[in-house]
């Protein structure tokens, strides 16, 4: 569990404003994505998804489990960071200011175009260059979407596929997008269209952001959360009794 949790490398949002800043205005390319008890859960059972974790630049810390777990077992101090939350906080504002050009790509056809319609109508500033839903299974139509994404000249790749499918289309496709960076975002989109609710931002340190999630969704994600969040558990006690054992 250390080792998975030791790739996590924004310590906050500030850190992660900070490093996003840095990629685009020095003409990086970097790759960004998440850790939370679902990724870890794909990670442990799936070696090609776990290459391909192991090759993004940087990680946040997606889940109050997950930031207890690493600041108690690798001594750490690290803050929950959430995508979606600093997207709304920093981000957007971030891209306007500095006139970055953005590519949606994932979700269902419907959603993100009511979020690229909801973007621009409300930032009118904000420079989506281009979208694509996420619904693609083959290498043509996906070589095509890259030949899309470049012709865009976007500079920042927004991937909202689920895991692992974004995740493992990132890594497989990182040498022919030419962007500066690329982010795995989970349901972003979805709330990016209000098709979902976010949690209210007093439940966003609490641990129990996930129950407001499941409220919204039990039939998709009651199943995900129970084997995820188990296991996640059982993997921490593990190490934990391994960690007093030793020391």
């Amino acid at each position: 569990m250390e080792n998975i949790l030791a790739k996590i490398n924004i310590l906050n949002e500030s850190h992660y404003k900070q490093t996003i800043n840095n990629v685009l205005l020095n003409n990086q390319k970097r790759t960004f994505c998440y850790l939370n008890t679902q990724v870890f859960y794909e990670i442990e059972r799936n070696k090609e998804f776990q290459n391909a974790f192991n090759n993004f630049d940087f990680v946040i810390p997606d889940g109050t489990s997950v930031v207890w777990s690493k600041n108690h077992l690798l001594k750490t101090n690290i803050q929950k960071v959430v995508f979606t939350y600093s997207y709304f906080n920093f981000m957007r504002d971030f891209f306007i200011q500095n006139k970055i050009k953005l590519f949606f790509l994932g979700a269902k056809h419907e959603t993100i175009l009511k979020a690229v319609k909801l973007e621009k109508e409300k930032y009118p500033e904000l420079l989506i260059s281009g979208f694509q839903d996420g619904y693609f299974f083959d290498q043509e139509t996906s070589d095509e979407i890259i030949e899309l994404i470049n012709s865009s000249k976007a500079q920042v790749l927004i991937v909202g596929m689920g895991c692992p499918k974004a995740e493992l289309w990132i890594h497989q496709n990182f040498s022919k997008i030419n962007v500066n960076a690329i982010f795995s975002v989970g349901g972003f989109f979805d709330f990016l269209a209000k098709d979902k609710i976010q949690a209210p931002k007093w439940m966003y340190n609490s641990g129990f952001e996930w129950l407001f999630r499941l409220i919204q969704e039990p039939r998709r994600l009651w199943k995900r959360y129970l084997v995820s969040n188990i296991y996640w558990l059982y993997r921490l006690i593990k190490s934990i009794s391994v960690d007093k054992f030793f020391h």
